[in-house]
């Protein structure tokens, strides 16, 4: 797995990136303005921008769904590809993803005769808090659970890095309700890494071992310049 194994780091190098404006995707409608970062296995990180800052475009980049463009990027310091990390990566939100349709069971105990976890469905139920009355849906079909039985299904396939969409703080303080700490922790103490994009650090703080601040800086001055320039009059209170 390129290196992806109990314990790794993901460096980003955005040395070779000339434009303002970063790294762009039309299809996620965010833009992220590129800046050098590193990301630990084990640990989950709280990636924090206003909406179509960056934050959602960074947890997809991470998870291979967009294009280096010019970023280099590294696991324990050997080069790695966008392919790379699409192979150890998973998406915690099924809506949208093509195993949103699979049945919770079936999918998981599939996934168990493939790999080497050496874990029965039972167990990683167990270890998920994935409620049996539910084993028999698919993942689009599930609520506070679905990210729940989403993390099973991915650890079930041994991933590494479990990313998301964009969700306000509101999401994650409901779903953390229903136990979804529990199996986040169930993935970092495994050697996952974890990156969760939201709005703001409200709640984001009290769950992530990390939080990754975003936002950019705004040249306030060369904006007042512009102002007292076109208007003849002081910056507009």
């Amino acid at each position: 797995m390129h290196g992806f194994h109990d314990k790794f780091r993901i460096d980003i190098d955005t040395s070779d990136c000339k434009s303002i404006i970063a790294g762009f995707d039309v299809k996620l409608n965010d833009t992220w303005y590129y800046r050098d970062l590193t990301f630990e296995s084990g640990k989950i990180y709280g990636i924090v921008s206003e909406y179509q800052q960056g934050c959602e475009y960074l947890s997809y980049l991470l998870g291979g769904r967009v294009a280096f463009e010019n970023v280099k990027m590294y696991c324990n310091g050997n080069p790695i590809c966008q392919n790379d990390l699409a192979d150890v990566s998973w998406n915690m939100e099924p809506n949208g993803e093509r195993y949103g349709k699979k049945i919770v069971r079936k999918s998981i105990e599939s996934s168990l005769q493939k790999s080497d976890i050496g874990m029965e469905f039972e167990t990683i139920a167990e270890k998920f808090r994935l409620s049996p009355e539910r084993y028999d849906r698919k993942y689009i079909h599930l609520s506070g659970e679905r990210w729940r039985a989403a993390c099973a299904y991915g650890f079930a396939q041994g991933k590494k890095i479990f990313f998301a969409p964009y969700e306000p703080s509101r999401f994650y303080y409901c779903m953390c309700s229903s136990s979804l700490l529990i199996a986040l922790r169930a993935l970092t103490s495994s050697g996952a890494l974890v990156i969760l994009p939201t709005g703001s650090d409200d709640f984001i703080k009290h769950i992530a071992d990390e939080v990754v601040y975003l936002n950019r800086d705004y040249d306030i001055e060369s904006l007042k310049d512009f102002y007292s320039e076109q208007s003849g009059e002081n910056w507009i209170k």
